[in-house]
């Protein structure tokens, strides 16, 4: 079995003539299963749309997508995610999504400290924490300016770290505490200069993470919990998780574990 690296944005596919998928102008005569890591640089809803009808038509062509269409749509939209996970019994951060400027103001007021977030997004890249409900009332008018959905949630107080939850295949491969370490950085994302720490999650924080992937429809995720008054909770689940500060700090190796994952699930 052959491994290659492709761009979404370099994909494509006819139908109608021959149903056929093409990188570039190669035919791809034949793909057993593809790992999505990315869905690319996306600045417009119609190539979301159109690399997300590819990956669908690879499922009915039955290639083997691994995370599975469905739950990575679902994982990338925060809100949907983690109202799905509410749903479900999985406690979640007071949050709030709305177009509506006197909504997310009065929101803002009654929690008290907040974080804006982009719906879509990852890394921590985009998010702010915001004490001063006026403050946050110019940042929600910013934002409905250029046409942006306010996503915002309670800032929950975390000690300068959080848990990285690494699972697969049901089953939990490895975990880390995120350390705040550059000096004002509320963040403790690695890609915010967060430190991992190889750390053994309890065994409700282990459940709540495979629990939190089986009601997403995901074979692998990165589940971000925190902790609050001896009570857990998930701040978001990532479906194309980063590994390099979880590999460092556990020796663990993700790559190695999904790629012997999917091929197994090729073979059945």
């Amino acid at each position: 079995m052959e491994a290659v690296f492709l761009r979404l944005s370099g994909l494509s596919s006819e139908v109608g003539h021959l149903r056929s998928f093409y990188y570039g102008r190669r035919s791809l005569s034949r793909i057993d299963g593809a790992i999505v890591r990315s869905l690319g640089s996306v600045v417009s809803v119609e190539q979301y749309v159109r690399r997300i009808a590819l990956l669908k038509e690879m499922e009915r062509s039955g290639i083997t997508v691994m995370n599975p269409v469905e739950g990575l749509v679902m994982a990338r939209d925060k809100y949907g995610a983690l109202a799905l996970l509410s749903r479900h019994g999985i406690k979640v951060p007071r949050t709030l999504v709305t177009e509506d400027l006197g909504l997310a103001y009065n929101f803002s007021k009654e929690v008290g400290r907040v974080v804006v977030k982009p719906l879509i997004g990852s890394r921590g890249y985009g998010s702010v924490l915001i004490e001063d409900p006026e403050v946050a009332l110019r940042v929600f008018k910013t934002l409905i300016s250029f046409n942006q959905v306010i996503y915002v949630q309670e800032y929950v107080a975390k000690r300068h770290f959080d848990l990285r939850v690494f699972v697969l295949g049901g089953e939990v491969l490895a975990c880390i505490k995120r350390v705040s370490v550059v000096p004002g950085e509320w963040r403790t994302n690695i890609a915010q200069g967060g430190k991992a720490e190889a750390y053994k999650a309890p065994p409700e924080v282990e459940e709540m993470a495979i629990k939190a992937c089986e009601v997403l429809g995901l074979w692998y995720a990165g589940v971000d919990v925190i902790e609050r008054g001896g009570e857990y909770l998930i701040l978001e689940v990532n479906a194309a998780p980063d590994w390099h500060g979880l590999m460092e700090a556990t020796g663990v190796k993700p790559a190695e574990a999904i790629i012997d994952f999917i091929v197994e699930k090729v073979k059945k």
